[in-house]
């Protein structure tokens, strides 16, 4: 197991030689493989709290939001090629197989699939709510938000032990975490995000992320999978958003879907 973190690391080193995309002689992929590696080693993370943490949009999240593609880990990789890239490099610091690892999404993803229609008739029971929640993120300005016990997420800021706190990102790395914090004494969640994160717990979403053509309600994720429910004014189900690639998809009713994204 040793010689496999070594080699693994081998490789993310050498990825600092020759960037031409986006970050070309920083080294932002390595500074965040050993920050994350340590909340493994140092920490000792159990794996559930591993896994919860890093679920799309949740804090450990290490997926660029605002780009499809960047120079990391040795070559140009797509955002959602770096998540599965750490989790297999982490996912030995728990003693699972490489098998094992890899199955980990494909579990996630069937098991969308055989909630599909539960999720379904939940959303249809609650219809009204979903419209509610959805309102209020339309009158909302911002583009993502968590809620998972013990940690909320508005844009950039999180709450966590009833304080507030943002990541310390360099100007230019494209990822959306780093290993330094800084404390927001003077922040306090708007009336509005407060009502939208209050909705989101009565209806089990943990994450809503806002496009520009409707918004997406999630309900569980893995790594960069996800799957839940997409909202859209028109009617019509987005396919061109990069941090969900679309695998399978029903309409509900009144510009809802249900999605699995891989």
């Amino acid at each position: 197991m040793q010689k496999i973190v070594i080699l693994l690391f081998f490789v993310l080193s050498a990825s600092v030689f020759g960037q031409d995309y986006l970050n070309k002689t920083e080294k932002y992929d390595v500074e965040l493989f050993n920050y994350l590696d340590s909340l493994t080693v140092e920490r000792k993370v159990p794996l559930e709290e591993y896994l919860k943490f890093s679920k799309p949009f949740s804090k450990w999240d290490i997926r660029p939001v605002q780009h499809e593609k960047i120079y990391a880990l040795d070559s140009v990789r797509t955002s959602s090629e770096i998540s599965n890239f750490f989790w297999g490099g982490f996912s030995q610091r728990y003693e699972l197989t490489d098998k094992e690892a890899a199955e980990k999404p494909n579990q996630f993803l069937k098991q969308g699939m055989i909630d599909e229609d539960r999720h379904i008739q939940f959303l249809k029971d609650h219809l009204p709510e979903f419209k509610t929640l959805a309102a209020l993120v339309g009158k909302s300005r911002n583009l993502i938000y968590l809620n998972q016990s013990s940690l909320q997420r508005v844009d950039d800021i999180f709450k966590e032990n009833n304080g507030y706190w943002s990541y310390v990102i360099p100007q230019k790395s494209p990822f959306p975490i780093s290993a330094k914090i800084k404390t927001e004494k003077n922040y306090r969640f708007s009336s509005l995000q407060q009502q939208i994160l209050e909705q989101m717990k009565k209806v089990n979403i943990y994450s809503i992320v806002k496009t520009d053509l409707g918004m997406f309600f999630l309900l569980d994720g893995f790594s960069d999978n996800s799957y839940g429910y997409y909202f859209s004014p028109s009617g019509m189900l987005e396919n061109n958003n990069h941090l969900f690639e679309i695998m399978s998809s029903r309409n509900i009713s009144d510009g809802f879907f249900y999605y699995i994204a891989n």
